[in-house]
């Protein structure tokens, strides 16, 4: 998901390869040439700048993972959410919502104040250059990088699996601690019926199987969809086509994610954007969904956006658009309003990421946005037709934007 200038961040098995297809010209598909040196590690990074350590224990500050890595470690806490759709007992970590206020919250019709706005004037500056791909990621020449698979024919249907209210999850460590059980019964207080959580990128691939091994059943077993996400670069398509396969080729105990969402960055994030890359990258990974919906988290379709984003070669491929609706200083109910009207001329379901974090990291506005802009971006987004929303981030989320969520209903 894009936040700022800063950059975020077991080979396949017989089966993904079938569904792989995309044969070459000496019979190979190009995940089957990748498939040996796929990446392997499930060790998690801080934003691709820290070095990979062992799995063994994970700070608050590191992404992503519980605070141990190991899956004993979630015992406890599966166990003690089993019933969460029997109890609402409180979770242990904090932050925890505070209590609902005695009635409904009025639901805004109209802009309202939002604090820090607008910002003061700043000096004018030259553009700070694109960080380009990160060290130690292959970039495949343009010319060699495969012809991508054809656009899709049939649409898996999305709305079943992300209707209603979400939340995206980044580090784990800073996601209730850690602590599945106290996820699952704040999802399930809150009225989420969606967990959207980061399970690779580029630079380390699929790195979370022990985690998903303890959430996607618990989860399940609340009634709660899961999708997973992560950040491909594009340096090498096929290869980030490969891992985002063996996400899709995760399971446990038959349980499976619901769909899956790469994060679809621009230059600014160090990806590496042409319409090839991002078709061959999207069409290999569509051919490894096995019936689930491919959801494109796209950027905000801004007027500035709109005419350079490639969201039509996206939409090609994709089951629903996710667009980053952090609106900052603008009004967030014209801003979600004109994202899912532009972006449903493409005929797919449009799920909008509002904001729930300080913007201030990144020249914005200081503070998280208030309970009643919250409330206007559920709103005017459920008004302008989108199938569901979900907010980023999770660990940010303040206990304001929390109540407001959760007396929304969708």
């Amino acid at each position: 998901m894009r936040r700022s200038p800063r950059l975020r961040s077991a080979g396949l098995c017989a089966l993904i390869l079938v569904m792989a297809g995309g044969l070459t010209s000496a019979g190979s598909s190009p995940l089957q040439q990748v498939a040996s040196t796929a990446p392997k590690v499930e060790t998690p990074v801080d934003d691709l700048t820290a070095a990979v350590g062992p799995p063994v224990s994970i700070s608050p500050d590191g992404e992503p993972g519980p605070l141990s890595a190991s899956p004993s470690s979630t015992t406890a806490s599966v166990a003690a959410a089993a019933a969460v759709s029997k109890s609402a007992a409180p979770a242990k970590s904090t932050p925890t919502p505070p209590p609902a206020a005695a009635g409904a919250l009025v639901v805004p019709t109209g802009p309202v104040a939002q604090p820090g706005c607008p910002l003061p004037p700043r000096p004018s500056r030259p553009p700070m250059p694109d960080p380009g791909l990160p060290k130690g990621l292959r970039l495949v020449p343009e010319d060699q990088v495969p012809a991508p698979p054809a656009p899709a024919s049939a649409r898996t249907a999305a709305a079943p699996v992300l209707g209603g209210r979400g939340m995206w999850i980044w580090q784990w460590g800073r996601t209730e601690g850690g602590d599945l059980g106290a996820v699952v019964r704040r999802a399930k207080a809150a009225g989420l019926s969606t967990l959207w959580v980061r399970v690779g990128d580029s630079k380390s691939g699929f790195y979370g199987a022990q985690y998903l091994d303890g959430l996607v059943p618990l989860a399940h077993q609340a009634g709660l969809k899961v999708v997973g996400w992560g950040f491909p670069f594009l340096g090498d398509p096929v290869g980030d086509a490969a891992w985002t396969s063996q996400v899709l080729g995760w399971q446990k105990d038959g349980q499976r994610l619901d769909a899956f969402s790469p994060d679809l960055e621009t230059a600014s994030e160090g990806v590496v954007v042409t319409d090839k890359r991002i078709a061959t990258y999207m069409g290999l990974t569509r051919q490894a969904m096995a019936g689930r919906p491919l959801v494109a988290t796209v950027y905000n379709p801004t007027d500035l956006q709109w005419a350079k984003y490639p969201y039509t070669v996206v939409a090609s491929y994709a089951d629903a658009m996710a667009p980053m609706v952090y609106w900052g200083c603008r009004d967030p109910g014209a801003d979600v309003q004109r994202a899912v009207r532009r972006l449903a001329t493409f005929g797919l379901p449009v799920v909008p990421a509002g904001q729930s974090y300080n913007m201030a990291g990144e020249g914005g506005r200081v503070g998280n946005p208030t309970g009643p802009e919250t409330l206007r971006f559920l709103r005017e987004a459920q008004q302008s037709g989108a199938a569901g929303a979900a907010f980023w981030v999770w660990q940010e989320t303040s206990a304001e934007q929390w109540q407001a969520i959760s007396s929304y209903r969708w």
